[in-house]
């Protein structure tokens, strides 16, 4: 099926079906797909107005989840090793 000739809504709903249905490989091949089956996803929720490019960046960011604002440094000695 040619997913980009399908309407937003109906391209997330195939989307997701053939990302449950992929099996949990974890060959050079399969990754690249399913990452471009995510990369598909993300821009067809944009393209139907279910999210921003914000929202999108907040979703896919490792640190959104994380609280910065009383984080603090903490400086300590590294041990030497003797020759």
């Amino acid at each position: 099926m040619e997913l980009h000739r399908l309407a937003p809504t109906q391209r997330i709903a195939a989307i997701d079906r053939d990302l449950t249905a992929m099996a949990p490989d974890t060959t050079a091949a399969a990754t690249f797909h399913r990452k471009k089956l995510l990369r598909m996803r993300d821009a067809a929720r944009l393209e139907a107005g279910l999210t921003t490019n914000e929202g999108l960046q907040r979703e896919n960011s490792s640190f959104a989840r994380h609280d910065f604002s009383q984080a603090q440094i903490v400086w300590k000695r590294r041990g030497r090793a003797e020759p």
